[in-house]
């Protein structure tokens, strides 16, 4: 039997529960150069989900908690969405406790995102980018039937202090 894996919309109930969770899992976010800069309390959370997403209503369609088995293990949604050459697109990200790592979590997580973003929100384009570095996340990306797109140089600057060298997963809709 599978192992169940759930993604839970971000409501403004749950905020302080994934705030938890962040700061649970803080110093494994900077590791690799991610994390939720100065973000010290759930009001600032609060804030900071606000400034990226306007509303709370966009906040649940395009922001999740990843739970496997019922319990809260990490994030994953959408973001930096644009139309580019007739093509509305978005950003997946996603990150997971490191204690529920390799168990294909982020995998399933992916594939129900990827479904909603296209069939739900009409999405045609989606784009993963990770660290070079990053082989599991990398192998999401694949497993999830992305294609590689190549390396790049993404700017982090407005955040951290560095420009981070990613490489870049794409996937179209296929009508």
């Amino acid at each position: 039997m599978k192992a169940s894996t759930t993604l839970v919309p971000l409501t403004e109930n749950r905020i302080p529960l994934d705030y938890k969770m962040i700061q649970k899992n803080e110093a494994y976010l900077e590791s690799f150069g991610e994390g939720y800069p100065n973000i010290k309390n759930t009001n600032d959370y609060f804030l900071y989900l606000l400034r990226i997403y306007g509303d709370f209503q966009n906040i649940e369609l395009k922001r999740f908690t990843i739970c496997h088995e019922d319990k809260p293990c990490g994030q994953i949604g959408l973001h930096s969405f644009c139309i580019e050459n007739f093509t509305c697109q978005a950003e997946i990200f996603y990150w997971i406790d490191e204690q529920f790592q390799g168990k294909g979590i982020v995998t399933r997580a992916c594939q129900q995102l990827q479904k909603h973003a296209f069939e739900v929100l009409g999405l045609d384009l989606l784009i993963i980018h990770c660290l070079v570095e990053n082989i599991k996340s990398a192998n999401v990306a694949l497993r999830c039937g992305f294609n590689y797109e190549g390396i790049s140089n993404l700017d982090n600057t407005q955040y951290k202090k560095f420009i981070k060298t990613v490489e870049q997963y794409q996937k179209e809709i296929i009508n």
